[in-house]
């Protein structure tokens, strides 16, 4: 075929799609129409929710990753549940909602639809125009990454903890409230392994991640300031709990980007470094101590990682380390008692020794959760007590049932929380899965052929693992879904581009984005 026929049919075929995509906005438009004559709606967000889902196998089927980033950067950005300011932008945004909801609150009417929420129905299409995709390019592979037996491993004694809450008189709804987020830390996972392929789009997460949360950032921070004002900070903050947890990755990214020094990172460093300030502001709104000691434990941990990672930064990393050590002990005995905005972190800290009427009436409240929920383990310490069954009243609890709906089902120590849901064989697997991340990543940091972005997100997964684990602890993050989400695709993604095993030089692939 001569050159000409080659262009000409390129032409016509570029002249098809056009026609395609214009007959099909056109037909888009019309039935959008139509429905929104029909139902009556008064808000204009449904329909765009309607051409976005539309839109989605689109996308999807031309670029796959693009689910990954969606998902991922709706994570940083969009809450669970509104909480009524009048400043709520992203808590409108109904990802993480049901689809009933969606079409109750925006539509008005009873959509009585499969329990689904809208994260839910992206990642279910996602997944299966990527297996069509797939197969039609006969291009079908499954990998499962460094910790796939692992995570499997657990998601298994989650189903056994679902199936044996509801044999045993567990409720169907309140199963799903619980598993929802276990079943997101393994959806997420396997998808950031089949859709990161090469080392450079870590950087692209980092940098949506970067912009999302210092956008919450300076939302937090207005809030603050200028919606409530003057007005004292309320004692669960200004937002959703899980913003603490997005906050600190922030602030550990940053750190771990300046101690390696990369000058490939220096663009992502220097829009870190400026809008820090506003982070922290943002942080400081959120009202967590649970942030605090996130912060405490997991710095440490990750300068030591980092100072096994990056050896020609050694002695930058041991004078931040001995800086911290000195200036901590002053910061605190300095700001313990201020009240100023600042003294924060330090009145934190002093809660766990020398609390406040509010703190100590907090640590009473989960000291009781927590006897409750041993009261609950020694039920059934084997098999566990399962899903969607509120835990036992063994001890005196105040009743917060008018302010959070599961104060019983889901408590604030979620570490407990696993032990008591799927058993002491099921809690085994919950620690072996996070010891093997942990490992893993101290795998990552310390291999000297890896390239520095795949060592700096070792370092940054790492710390990023430990502070879940103390969010866990304190702050209801092991069932969280953003927080789940974003903790496992972290994971995922360093799984993706780094094996410890000695197959590892044989893929080249995975060493690129250096």
């Amino acid at each position: 075929m001569a050159i000409s026929d080659h262009v000409a049919a390129f032409v016509g075929s570029a002249k098809s799609r056009e026609r395609g995509i214009l007959t099909g906005s056109i037909l888009l438009t019309l039935a959008l129409g139509a429905a929104y004559t029909a139902f009556q709606l008064d808000s204009p967000l449904l329909p765009v929710i309607l051409i976005i889902s539309l839109m989605i196998p689109v996308v999807l089927w031309c670029s796959a990753r693009a689910v990954l980033y969606v998902v991922f950067a709706g994570t940083c950005l969009f809450e669970l549940f509104p909480s009524g300011y009048a400043d709520s932008l992203t808590e409108r945004i109904p990802l993480f909602w049901n689809v009933n909801t969606i079409f109750q609150i925006y539509a008005h009417v009873n959509f009585k639809a499969i329990p689904f929420n809208l994260v839910e129905v992206i990642m279910i299409i996602a997944t299966v125009c990527s297996l069509i995709r797939a197969v039609f390019t006969k291009t079908f592979s499954l990998r499962g990454g460094a910790l796939l037996v692992p995570v499997s491993l657990y998601l298994f004694f989650v189903v056994w903890g679902w199936i044996n809450g509801l044999a045993t008189g567990g409720d169907f709804k309140l199963s799903l409230q619980e598993v929802r987020a276990q079943f997101y830390f393994g959806a997420a996972y396997f998808m950031a392994v089949h859709l990161v392929q090469e080392a450079k789009q870590i950087g692209t997460l980092w940098w949506i991640m970067a912009i999302c949360v210092s956008f919450k950032g300076l939302l937090y921070t207005y809030r603050r300031y200028v919606t409530i004002g003057g007005l004292p900070l309320p004692d669960q903050g200004v937002g959703s709990h899980e913003e603490a947890f997005l906050f600190a990755a922030f602030v550990l990214i940053l750190i771990v980007l300046s101690l390696a020094s990369d000058p490939q990172y220096r663009a992502l460093r220097t829009y870190l470094w400026l809008n820090l300030p506003i982070v922290i502001l943002g942080y400081l709104a959120t009202n967590r101590r649970a942030g605090t000691a996130a912060l405490v434990i997991a710095l440490p941990m990750m300068l030591f990682a980092a100072f096994r990672a990056f050896p020609h930064r050694r002695r930058a990393i041991a004078a931040v380390g001995l800086a911290g050590a000195i200036l901590g002990p002053i910061y605190y005995n300095v700001f313990k008692n201020s009240e100023a905005a600042i003294a924060q972190p330090a009145r934190a800290i002093r809660s766990n020794f020398e609390p406040d009427a509010r703190d100590a009436s907090s640590n009473i409240y989960r000291d009781a959760e927590n006897a409750n929920q041993m009261a609950t383990i020694r039920l059934a310490p084997v098999q566990g007590y399962g899903y969607g069954k509120r835990m036992l009243h063994a001890v005196q609890i105040a009743d917060i049932s008018g302010t959070y709906e599961w104060w019983d089902l889901l408590p604030h120590n979620q570490i407990l929380w696993v032990w008591m849901r799927v058993g002491t064989v099921g809690f085994v697997t919950f620690w072996v899965m996070f010891c093997s991340a942990i490992i893993l990543c101290c795998h990552a940091a310390r291999d000297e052929d890896a390239p520095a972005i795949v060592r700096c997100h070792a370092v940054f997964c790492l710390a990023t693992l430990v502070a879940l684990l103390m969010f866990g602890l304190y702050d209801m993050a092991l069932s969280n879904f953003r927080a789940m989400l974003f903790a496992a695709i972290w994971l995922g993604a360093l799984s993706a581009v780094y094996s410890p095993s000695p197959q590892t030089a044989e893929h080249p692939q995975i060493r690129k984005g250096n």
